[in-house]
C-alpha cells in the first residue's frame, strides 16, 4: 500500500508538472499573439494583424442579459447540488439513487484522482452516460449562457477542442477501462465550470464581459484561478491513468490529447482564415460589450495566431506520443490493468 501511495504521489507530481509545461506552453502562444490594448487606443491593423473591438461595438440588451444571469444562477444551482450529492452520497441514503454513484465518482475523481478508479468499480450503465453527460451537458451550457446564446463561432471552437481531447484520451485508453479518467476529468470540468457561472450569475453575461475586459485587475485574477482550474483537469485525469498505464504512460496520453484538441481546431480556423473567424466571433459577441462605458477596448494579435496554436498543440502531440509509446527496450513502469 505504501508503494502504491508513494507511486501516486510522484506520479501526481509529474502529471502537475507536465500540466503546467503543457499549459504555460499553450499560455505562451496566447500572450505573445493576444494583445488586450489600454482602454481608448486602437490597433494598428495590417496584413500581419487583426483588430476585433471588445468592447462598445454595439447597444447591450439589458433585458436578455438579466434572463441570462438567471439561467446562469439555475445551471449553477443544478451543478452545485451535483457536487453536493457527490460529496455525501457515500453517507447517506443518496447512494441507492439512481445516478448518485455517479456524482460520488465524479466528486472524488476530481478531487482525490487517485481514488477515481476504485470510485468507478460497478458502476450502472445509467452512471457511466451520467459520468458524460452531466459535464458535457454543463461545459455547453455554461458557454452558451457565458456568450448569451449569441456566437455559434465560440461554441463551436470551444466544443469541438473538448471533444476532441476526450475522444483522442479514450482512444489511447484502448482497451483499458475508460471510466476513471472521465469521472476525474469531467469532475474537474464540472469545477471549472462553476467558476466561470459565478460572475455571470452574478450580474449578467453582458456586465461580467465589461469587467472582464476593462478591468485588468478583475481580468487577471479570474483568468489565474480559471487557468489553475484548466491545469488540474489535466492533472486529474492523468493521475486517475496512473494505476492502468503508469506514470510516464499517463501523462504522455493527456499531452497528446491536450495537443490535439489545440492542434485540430487552430488548424480548422487556420484554413478558414483567421481574420474570418475573428470577425465573425466579435460580430456575434458585439452586444455583451455594450455596457462598458467609452474609452473602448481592443484585442490585436497576429494573422498567424491560428497557425503558431496548432504548432503548439503538434509539439505537445509529439512529446505526448514520444512518454506514451516509448522505445521497446525502454518501455517499462505499465502497471496492469
Amino acid at each position: 500500500m505504501a508503494t502504491v501511495t508513494r507511486r501516486g504521489i510522484l506520479a501526481g507530481v509529474a502529471a502537475a508538472v507536465a500540466g503546467v509545461l503543457a499549459v504555460g506552453l499553450v499560455t505562451a502562444v496566447v500572450l505573445t499573439t493576444l494583445q488586450v490594448l489600454p482602454a481608448g487606443e486602437s490597433p494598428v491593423v495590417d496584413d500581419t494583424t487583426i483588430g476585433v473591438q471588445l468592447t462598445g461595438a454595439a447597444a447591450a440588451d439589458t433585458g436578455r442579459d438579466a434572463f441570462m444571469a438567471w439561467l446562469a444562477r439555475g445551471i449553477l444551482l443544478l451543478a452545485l447540488i451535483w457536487g453536493v450529492i457527490g460529496m455525501f452520497a457515500a453517507r447517506t441514503r443518496l447512494v441507492r439513487r439512481p445516478g448518485a454513484a455517479a456524482a460520488r465518482a465524479s466528486w472524488l475523481g476530481s478531487t482525490r484522482p487517485w481514488r477515481a478508479r476504485e470510485s468507478t468499480l460497478g458502476l450502472l450503465q445509467l452512471d457511466k452516460w451520467l459520468l458524460i453527460l452531466v459535464p458535457g451537458a454543463l461545459l455547453l451550457g455554461t458557454r452558451a449562457v457565458q456568450t448569451s446564446f449569441l456566437s455559434w463561432v465560440h461554441l463551436v471552437i470551444v466544443m469541438s477542442g473538448w471533444c476532441v481531447t476526450v475522444l483522442v484520451l479514450r482512444a489511447l485508453v484502448g482497451a483499458r477501462s475508460p471510466w476513471p479518467v472521465l469521472a476525474a476529468a469531467g469532475g474537474a470540468v464540472v469545477l471549472r465550470c462553476v467558476w466561470t457561472l459565478i460572475p455571470v450569475a452574478i450580474g449578467g453575461p453582458a456586465a461580467a464581459w465589461s469587467a472582464l475586459w476593462t478591468e485588468p485587475v478583475l481580468r487577471w485574477i479570474y483568468a489565474l484561478i480559471a487557468a489553475v482550474l484548466l491545469v488540474w483537469v489535466f492533472v486529474a485525469a492523468a493521475w486517475a491513468l496512473v494505476m492502468q498505464v503508469g506514470p510516464r504512460a499517463a501523462t504522455g496520453f493527456v499531452l497528446a490529447a491536450i495537443g490535439a484538441g489545440l492542434a485540430l481546431p487552430a488548424l480548422v480556423i487556420g484554413i478558414i482564415g483567421g481574420q474570418t473567424v475573428a470577425e465573425a466571433w466579435a460580430t456575434s459577441l458585439a452586444p455583451l460589450g455594450g455596457l462598458a462605458a467609452a474609452p473602448y477596448v481592443w484585442l490585436e494579435f497576429p494573422v498567424a495566431a491560428a497557425w503558431w496554436a496548432a504548432t503548439a498543440g503538434g509539439v505537445l502531440c509529439v512529446v505526448g506520443a514520444a512518454l506514451a509509446f516509448p522505445a521497446r527496450g525502454t518501455r517499462a513502469g505499465t502497471l496492469p490493468e
